[in-house]
């Protein structure tokens, strides 16, 4: 075997956490390899967010209300997964690390499930259509509890430094990028551009097959791509155990700054929950564009991700990381909102809709970049001060919250986004081509706009005003951190 493998596929022991190392600048190809993660997570993000509604109901002819049920029970439950995955990654103790053998073992049946998803079988309807869709909807967001839980958390303890932890976040959401220009060039460019576009339902199973494959690919490098950094990372301590997660639980919700990114974290996904499950139909239907503009638009907003990425983690350096992320949602907010209000005003013909959707995009983009760094390192520094208070790591529940707020709000989102076609009479039908041609009133076709646009962002705002009472910065992160080495100094010498 190579001194390579040899380094690679070494044991880890209780102490072989190194927090110098820590405190050392990652190199790119290790920041590289660790982003690729989110292909895992993002490739399916079209997918799961916006597609799938309209696939289940206009395509498949599920009901609004029993393809959103669908889509929250699976949501709910998995978010009640997250804190286990969490947990048990924490307390896990394997010569790979505590993190590495979850990833790599939930790759397949998320692949495969989501694959599966969009191939219903024709004909399947009523309760035998909303059985299999729940059971593949829970292959996938399980699968994806297991993965994304113990990589999240896996980030948080690359780095103990204050700005390092921006930019670790940062190169996530540069993948970001990458996974959701791939999907939606898949999507829009590929696969739905051909006769009927989104509509067309024999072109969903092959783009969802050719999802599954990136990630595949994604889950392997940031497994493997990480492995030999594993002497950064934290261990179990000799004899602790899983299987104490409620108690675990309890402790995490004592400490109020989890409490306040957890809540915040849980409004915002559900604004975001609504809008994303409504997408398509408002683009279809209110927006009136065909794919290739839903591409143009999409791939705009991938920009917006992107330059966002700068933007964020050069704030970082000046401003505090609650006012980057109060700003990010701020973004995503007016994105929501003015286009419709615009559109329903008469302040824009239906020729300037594209130019309007796409500077909304960049400003959604921007926000989204903002606000998921702010969260997310924001959330790694309540770790670091759970550590101060309890004396514990809890990277794996901590950002297991942040999983459960976004999955459960989501599904929420999705639930009502369900509701909200049954309620505005939009009409669902068994094969598209059918759909296509029933006849969808002005009257709710005004109602969707404004429900998908103006009614989502005035929940995304109630997430800023959740995060006025967030209070720790940088100052405070210092503190807690010269506290946390000084306790590991005294170890080390006694």
């Amino acid at each position: 075997m190579s001194n390579l493998a040899e380094e690679v596929l070494a044991p880890i022991g209780p102490h072989a956490a190194n927090h110098t190392a820590r405190g050392e600048r990652l190199r790119l190809p290790l920041l590289a390899a660790y982003g690729s993660g989110m292909l895992v997570q993002d490739t399916l993000g079209l997918g799961l967010g916006t597609l799938l509604l309209f696939y289940l109901t206009v395509i498949c002819g599920l009901s609004g209300a029993s393809a959103g049920l669908a889509l929250g029970v699976a949501l709910v439950v998995d978010s009640f997964v997250d804190p286990l995955v969490g947990s048990l990654s924490d307390n896990s103790r394997s010569r790979h690390g505590r993190r590495h053998p979850y990833m790599l073992a939930a790759a397949i049946p998320i692949a495969v499930g989501f694959a599966l998803l969009f191939s219903i079988p024709v004909g399947m309807t009523g309760a035998g259509l909303f059985a299999y869709v729940l059971a593949m909807l829970l292959v996938v967001r399980i699968g994806l509890s297991f993965f994304q839980v113990p990589y999240i958390a896996l980030g948080a303890e690359l780095s103990d430094d204050y700005a390092e932890r921006s930019t670790i976040v940062g190169a996530r959401v540069l993948f970001t990028v990458v996974a959701s220009v791939a999907a939606a060039f898949l999507a829009y460019g590929v696969f739905l551009k051909g006769h009927n576009g989104q509509l067309n339902r024999a072109a969903y199973a092959p783009y969802a097959w050719t999802c599954g494959a990136l990630v595949l690919a994604g889950a392997a490098l940031s497994t493997f791509g990480t492995l030999g950094a594993r002497h950064r990372l934290h261990s179990a301590p000799e004899g602790q155990v899983a299987g104490q997660l409620w108690a675990e639980v309890v402790e995490v919700f004592k400490n109020r700054s989890f409490r306040l990114l957890f809540t915040a974290c849980l409004v915002l996904f559900v604004g975001l929950g609504v809008a994303g499950s409504l997408a398509l139909h408002a683009n279809t239907y209110f927006w009136k564009l065909q794919p290739q503009q839903i591409l143009v638009i999409t791939l705009v907003v991938s920009v917006g991700y992107f330059v966002g990425v700068f933007i964020a983690t050069t704030l970082t350096r000046v401003l505090e990381k609650r006012t980057i992320a109060m700003i990010g949602i701020s973004l995503i907010g007016f994105g929501q909102l003015i286009p419709a209000l615009l559109k329903v005003f008469g302040v824009i013909p239906d020729g300037a809709a594209v130019a309007t959707l796409m500077t909304a995009g960049i400003s959604t983009g921007i926000g989204a970049s903002c606000s998921l760094i702010g969260f997310q390192s924001m959330m790694a520094d309540a770790a670091d001060e759970h550590e101060q208070l309890f004396g514990a790591r809890r990277e794996g529940l901590y950002f297991a919250g942040i999983s459960f707020s976004a999955k459960a709000s989501s599904g929420i989102g999705a639930l009502i986004a369900g509701l909200i076609l049954d309620v505005i009479h939009f009409p669902h039908a068994v094969g598209g081509l059918a759909a296509h041609h029933i006849g969808v009133t002005p009257e709710t076709i005004l109602k969707l706009g404004v429900l998908h646009g103006p009614g989502a962002s005035v929940i995304t705002a109630m997430s800023v005003m959740v995060l006025v009472f967030y209070t720790r910065g940088r100052r405070h992160h210092e503190e807690v951190r010269a506290i946390l080495n000084e306790r590991r100094a005294a170890a080390h010498r006694s």
